[in-house]
C-alpha cells in the first residue's frame, strides 16, 4: 500500500510539473498534449522533414558525459550543451520519450517535470532555466527496487529519443485538421484550427499562412491572415475552404493520396517558422460493428506489428506487408511519429493503441482487485489514452483507437471510453474484453 501511494503521488507531481511549466507563460488549465511534430526554420527542411539539418534542432542521445548513482541508489545520466546564441530569445522544449524507465528532468540544477511512460513523448517548456554558456541536463532514474508495478511500465520499450528544439516566442502551437468530402459536388473542405502561442509580454502582430499542393504537386489554394496574439497566452485562428478535385483523390489504403500542407507564421515581414502535414481527403466512421472508410466497408487484413528499428527499415517492413494484401496494422503500444506518417504514404490502416497493458488478474471485478477497476488509477489511464490520442489525431491510416492491450475491464477502461467518445464520435473505439466499452470486434490478426 505505501508503494502504491508513492507512485500515485509522483503521477499527480508528473502532472502538476506539466501545469506549472505552462502556468509559467500563463496557460493555466491549458492541456499540454498536442499534435507531434516540429517546426523548421526553411521551407526545405520543413517539406523533407529533415530534423537532422535544422538548426534549431538538438539530438542528445550522443551528448551523454556522465552516467553515475546517486546516495539514493538512483541513476543519473547527464547531458552537457552550448546552446547556440540563434536560439536566444527563443522557446526551448526538451522531449522525451522511449527508454527503459521512468525519469525525473532537472535543468540547470532546478526540476522541471517528471515522465512515467516511456512510450509517449512528454515534452518540457525549459526556456526559463537555460543560462548563457554550458547547460546541464540530468536524467534521474529511480533504483530497480523503486520502480513502479511492471503493470504500467511494460516490456521492450522503443529507442530512446531525446532531443531539444526551439520555436519563436509567438509560434504555431497545434494545429487540428479535418479533411471531409463535401455534402454535394466533387470537392472536400478543408478545416484547419491553428492555434498560436505568445511568450511575450505585449500584443504581437503577425501573419499567419499555409498552401496546399495536391498529390500530383499542383498548388490548389493558399490563404493567410493578419492577426494580433494576445501576450502570454493562446489564439486560434479558423481556416475553412473548398478543394476542388478532392473527391477523386480520396485517401483510404488502396489509394493513399496525399495533399501537402505548409503552413507558416510571418513576424515583421520575416517568416519565423515552417510546419509541413500530410493531409488525407475522407471519413472514417462505423456502424453495425463495421468500420467503412469513405462510405466503404473495409474488408479487415491484420498483421501485428511493432517496429524495432528506424524509419528505413520500417518502410520496407510495411510494403512487404502490404505486398502480402494486409491492409491493417495493430500495434501493442504508441509507435514513433514517423511510423504514422509511413502509414499514411504506404496506405495502411492503424489501429492505435493506448500505453496500458496491465495484468487483468483474471477479470477480477471486485473494486480494487485490478488496476483497471481501481479508481486510484483513473488519472494514470486517462493520461496515457490522452497521450495516444493527440499527438496522432490529425493521421487519416488512424481507423480506431484502442484503450490498450487486454487488461481486464473496470470502471478506469469505461472512462477511457468515454473521454474518447465524448473528443471524437465518428471512428470507432475497441478494447479486447470490454462489453459496452467497445464499438467494433476486430477480427484475428492472419499474421
Amino acid at each position: 500500500m505505501r508503494k502504491l501511494l508513492t507512485t500515485l503521488l509522483a503521477i499527480a507531481a508528473t502532472l502538476n510539473c506539466w501545469a506549472q511549466s505552462l502556468n509559467n507563460i500563463g496557460w493555466e488549465g491549458i492541456a499540454p498534449r498536442r499534435t507531434e511534430y516540429i517546426s523548421y526554420s526553411t521551407r526545405n527542411a520543413a517539406e523533407k522533414g529533415n530534423r537532422a539539418a535544422e538548426r534549431y534542432y538538438l539530438n542528445l542521445v550522443y551528448k551523454l558525459t556522465s552516467t553515475a548513482t546517486n546516495e539514493a541508489g538512483e541513476v543519473v545520466r547527464t547531458y552537457e550543451v552550448e546552446l547556440p546564441l540563434l536560439w536566444r530569445d527563443r522557446d526551448i522544449f526538451l522531449h522525451t520519450e522511449g527508454g527503459s524507465a521512468e525519469r525525473r528532468i532537472v535543468v540547470n540544477g532546478q526540476l522541471v517535470g517528471e515522465c512515467r511512460d516511456n512510450r509517449t513523448p512528454s515534452e518540457f517548456l525549459i526556456t526559463k532555466h537555460i543560462k548563457d554558456g554550458t547547460t546541464r541536463i540530468e536524467l534521474i532514474s529511480p533504483a530497480e527496487s523503486d520502480l513502479r508495478p511492471a503493470e504500467m511500465v511494460g516490456e521492450n520499450p522503443l529507442e530512446e529519443q531525446l532531443f531539444l528544439y526551439s520555436q519563436p516566442p509567438v509560434r504555431i502551437h497545434d494545429i487540428v485538421v479535418s479533411a471531409q468530402p463535401a455534402p454535394s459536388g466533387n470537392h472536400g473542405v478543408l478545416r484547419m484550427d491553428v492555434i498560436i502561442s505568445s511568450s511575450r509580454r505585449s500584443v504581437e502582430h503577425i501573419s499567419v499562412g499555409y498552401d496546399i499542393y495536391s498529390p500530383e504537386k499542383e498548388l490548389k489554394y493558399y490563404d493567410v491572415r493578419e492577426v494580433d496574439i494576445r501576450p502570454n497566452g493562446l489564439d486560434t485562428l479558423h481556416f475553412e475552404t473548398n478543394i476542388y478535385g478532392a473527391m477523386e483523390r480520396l485517401w483510404s489504403a488502396e489509394s493513399p493520396k496525399l495533399y501537402d500542407v505548409t503552413l507558416y507564421v510571418k513576424r515583421g515581414g520575416i517568416i519565423a517558422e515552417y510546419v509541413n502535414i500530410n493531409v488525407g481527403f475522407g471519413t472514417t466512421t462505423y456502424a453495425d460493428g463495421q468500420i467503412f472508410r469513405n462510405g466503404n466497408p473495409i474488408d479487415i487484413r491484420a498483421a501485428h506489428y511493432n517496429t524495432a528499428g528506424n524509419a528505413k527499415s520500417t518502410e520496407a517492413d510495411l510494403r512487404a506487408l502490404k505486398k502480402e494484401k494486409i491492409n491493417t496494422i495493430y500495434i501493442d503500444y504508441p509507435q514513433p511519429y514517423w511510423f504514422y506518417d509511413l502509414c499514411d504514404i504506404v496506405g495502411l490502416y492503424v489501429v492505435e493503441q493506448a500505453n496500458i497493458n496491465t495484468d487483468p488478474k483474471g477479470g477480477d471485478r471486485s473494486r480494487k482487485g485490478s488496476l483497471a477497476n481501481n479508481p486510484q488509477w483513473l488519472d494514470d489511464f486517462l493520461e496515457r489514452v490522452k497521450a495516444s490520442y493527440y499527438r496522432v489525431r490529425i493521421h487519416s491510416s488512424v481507423i480506431a483507437w484502442s484503450t490498450g492491450g487486454y487488461s481486464g475491464g473496470g470502471y478506469n477502461m469505461y472512462k477511457c471510453y468515454e473521454w474518447l467518445k465524448s473528443v471524437e464520435p465518428s471512428r470507432p473505439v475497441v478494447y479486447r474484453g470490454g462489453e459496452w466499452n467497445n464499438d467494433v470486434t476486430l477480427p484475428e490478426a492472419v499474421k
